[in-house]
């Protein structure tokens, strides 16, 4: 399936170009058809007041009206038409960041800069790029030395709270103090001794209010058990003098409690007992089942008033009176949920963050206070850190670029196409996923496909609108709109020129010409067929990694995830043997070469351990990083990486201070070349033989990731029995890497796996791919080593078909083999 739209179009210079004042006028039908605003409020109106502002240092003003211009255009662009003749060079995301530079709104500058420059368009301008670069430089200085007196402030903050909370916890006020501390939390949540004091103040609070709910709740169980036993309901009565007496020792209520079980042994004759017991007995278990706990509790204390030492009736009784206090416990723990709830949406953030706190010292991984505690902490973090400037106006709206096709026609941007069937693609760069929407000809709403995927802190959403074309001009809007509610609006004029042989008088030869072209086409694929059956075509691969992507299946989700976690850490694969750990670590590489990440620029490497001996490892893992990357960079004396002699030959041997000094130069040369944060990423296969060296080469490789450059330095490791060496603490390695475990492909992937590659030049009778996905148990080497094996018999017999006998006699041969290697 083609990836892009209209690859088999005509080159645009050899197209027919219609007379300079059609064009204009086909590209205002086009504005009009679209619906687009050409009266009132346009875009090029909120960028000049924009402009004005700045220059007059009314920075939230130009803030709002850069807004208003993104929400109508989207896209930047250079010497865009703006009214009349006039044209502007229109950077709406790299004005933006100035203006928040200027507030002191850094992270927000910041990400105006990267959209801008992840648009692309900013790079035709000289100047317009430099801009973008000097105040890129200004705001990353500027959040250092915020981000600096920020850090002071909170030590600051921390240690006042911590100090307050103390001194109120010794004077008895526990909940003050935990409100105290919370503020230090806030702002730096992850100090030990702050953290060890919430603890504390979390556990005596709850056994101050424990112990304090508990004696209330004596008091009303005894006052209650009063009046059942006045009233003759010993059994009521001995219920909750139990609970009593379960909080602690109490005369009255042991007093009561014999008072109750002399009444309900009177009150049953002697003769009738053994039956009482029975049915009472019977009835508590219907009851406990049924959930109904203090009736149950009731008739346990007729049998147990009766046989003190019925055994079950005590173990019922003891399970129930448990559940029965866990049941009470999380209803305390709801209700200090919902309090907390409604404290934070008051705006209470303190009381919330006390309330959340009491649920996690009974219960230390609740989801919702955790939720809780960590909203309340951002709240109030941003309440004392606030920089005094902000305003609450950091958010950016999407940004929107089109896979352009677009030419000048008559000062209007537009595509000229000759076929009705039109496809615009684009993607929309945003902090949050977007939704996408699109109007189409005549301003109806058109399918908006489209599919996000996070990239580092941003999420790209790739996006395809199609849509059969009128003769003329039509505009499409495509509208972005993020998770806050920000929205951008972009459009795309197309012209469409209808060829001469699809006039309507031309309908019959038209058909006949149609004919004749499939046929031609029929002829073309039959020619390229025949040709692949003489050359044996056959695209499946037995043995080595998979390097085409095309035959790459099932484990999307897998490298979406790894390309998620790798920009802050390293990552453990394992898997048993040809699962296809090589294959990923391969693919891993070509994309992170290709990816355009906002904030990072990825070199990865791919290191082959594989019967590496110990004594040459540093030296093998040197030679094999600089091979990959040194032939375009020179170190820092000016000196070529490329003639650096291989360590692997050098005379005087190759340390692991030797790797130390030359990764550090190569880091510095890479840095040197690029405006991003760079990530040299180790793709390590074969990893199992670290397992086999002396401990100490482990901890020297581990000791790279804790140099100076680390924050530059990053691994993707793959093994089949690393895991459980590196599970033990004692290993160098212990808690180091996230671990992600590969798995045998989705049945969907394997089918797609069988039936993909050998697509127009085969036909595969049904079930067969199923068959094979299921004797290959969604394992990629056996699927391509059977299709292997099933494409080569149907060359040698002279078949185009796959069929299930031929899937029936590879089982059987494989069971063939399998009993002669057990004999």
């Amino acid at each position: 399936m083609e990836e892009t739209p209209r690859e088999d179009e005509p080159s645009r210079r050899g197209r027919r170009r219609c007379p300079r004042g059609l064009a204009a006028a086909l590209a205002v039908l086009a504005l009009l058809a679209g619906g687009g605003p050409l009266l009132g409020d346009p875009w090029y109106a909120h960028y000049e007041n924009a402009e004005r502002a700045l220059r007059d240092k009314q920075w939230r003003t130009a803030v709002e009206q850069l807004r208003q211009a993104i929400e109508r255009k989207g896209d930047s662009g250079v010497r865009v038409r703006s009214y009349g003749m006039k044209v502007v060079d229109y950077f709406p995301y790299l004005r933006l960041g100035i203006a928040y530079h200027e507030l002191g709104q850094y992270d927000a500058a910041l990400e105006a800069f990267d959209t801008e420059e992840r648009l692309g368009v900013v790079r035709g301008s000289g100047p317009a790029a430099n801009e973008l670069q000097q105040y890129r430089q200004l705001a990353l200085a500027a959040k250092r030395e915020q981000a600096g007196a920020a850090g002071r402030r909170a030590a600051d903050i921390l240690a006042q709270s911590v100090g307050e909370a103390r001194d109120l916890a010794q004077r008895g006020q526990l909940d003050e103090a935990m409100n105290a501390l919370g503020r230090g939390l806030a702002v730096v949540p992850e100090d030990a001794d702050a953290l060890a004091l919430m603890a504390d103040l979390r556990s005596r609070v709850v056994a101050r209010d424990r112990a304090r709910d508990e004696a209330a709740a004596a008091e009303r169980n005894l006052e209650t058990a009063r009046q059942h036993l006045a009233a003759g309901r010993p059994e009521q009565a001995a219920t909750l003098l139990r609970q009593v007496l379960a909080a602690g020792a109490n005369a009255e209520a042991s007093a009561l409690l014999t008072r109750a079980q002399e009444a309900i042994a009177a009150s049953v004759a002697s003769g009738e007992r053994a039956q009482r017991i029975a049915e009472a007995l019977a009835a508590a278990r219907r009851l406990a089942a049924a959930g109904k706990t203090p009736e149950a509790l009731h008739q346990l204390e007729l049998v147990l008033a009766l046989d003190p030492q019925q055994a079950e009736a005590a173990a019922l009784r003891t399970q129930l009176a448990a559940a029965q206090s866990e049941a009470t416990e999380q209803t305390r723990l709801d209700d200090q949920l919902a309090a907390a709830q409604a404290h934070l949406a008051a705006g209470r953030f303190e009381a919330a963050l006390s309330a959340a706190n009491l649920v996690l010292a009974v219960d230390r991984g609740q989801p919702q206070a955790l939720a809780l505690v960590g909203r309340a902490y951002g709240e109030i973090s941003r309440r004392l850190l606030a920089s005094p400037a902000g305003g609450g106006l950091g958010n950016i709206p999407p940004a929107i670029r089109f896979a352009d096709q677009r030419q000048d026609e008559g000062g209007t941007l537009a595509e000229r196409v000759t076929a009705s069937e039109f496809r615009l693609t684009g993607m929309a760069i945003d902090s949050s996923p977007v939704t996408i929407s699109a109007l189409g000809p005549g301003g109806r709403p058109v399918p908006a496909e489209s599919r996000s995927q996070q990239v580092g802190d941003y999420h790209v959403t790739e996006f395809r609108v199609e849509s059969r074309l009128p003769a003329g001009g039509t505009t499409f809007r495509v509208v972005a709109t993020d998770t806050a509610g920000l929205a951008s609006r972009s459009e795309y004029a197309v012209i469409y020129e209808r060829p001469w042989f699809r006039s309507p008088w031309l309908g019959a030869l038209g058909a006949s010409l149609a004919g004749a072209a499939i046929g031609g086409a029929t002829i073309g694929r039959r020619r390229r067929r025949r040709s692949r059956l003489r050359r044996r075509f056959n695209p499946y691969i037995a043995g080595g990694p998979v390097f085409d992507e095309g035959l790459f299946f099932g484990r999307e989700a897998l490298l979406q995830r790894i390309l998620q976690t790798i920009h802050t850490n390293s990552l453990l694969l394992h898997g048993e043997r040809r699962i296809g750990k090589t294959s990923i670590l391969h693919q891993l590489r070509r994309r992170l070469e290709t990816m355009e990440d906002p904030e990072y620029q990825f070199h990865p490497v791919y290191v082959d351990l594989q019967g590496t001996p110990e004594e040459k490892f540093f030296a093998t893992l040197a030679d094999q990083v600089f091979e990959a990357l040194s032939p375009t960079l020179a170190s820092a004396d000016g000196r070529p990486f490329a003639s650096r002699q291989p360590a692997l030959t050098r005379e005087a041997g190759y340390s692991h201070h030797d790797l130390v000094r030359e990764l550090h130069e190569l880091l510095q040369s890479l840095q040197a070349g690029s405006t991003k944060r760079i990530r040299l990423v180790l793709l390590i296969d074969e990893v199992d033989e670290l397992n086999h060296y002396d401990p100490r080469v482990n901890q020297k490789l581990r000791s790279l990731f804790m140099k100076r450059f680390a924050e530059s330095l990053v691994a993707v490791v793959a093994g089949v029995q690393i895991r459980k060496e590196w599970e033990k603490e004692t290993s160098p390695w212990y808690n180091f890497f996230e671990e992600v475990a590969v798995e045998p492909i989705a049945s969907a992937s394997a089918r797609e796996l069988v039936l993909q590659p050998i697509r127009g030049v085969f036909r595969v009778e049904p079930g067969v791919a199923e068959r094979i996905a299921v004797l290959s148990a969604g394992r990629p080497y056996l699927i391509q080593r059977h299709c292997l094996a099933l494409v080569n018999r149907l060359h040698d017999e002279g078949r185009r078909t796959l069929t299930l006998a031929d899937v029936e006699s590879l089982e059987q041969r494989a069971a063939s083999q399998e009993r002669d290697g057990g004999h």
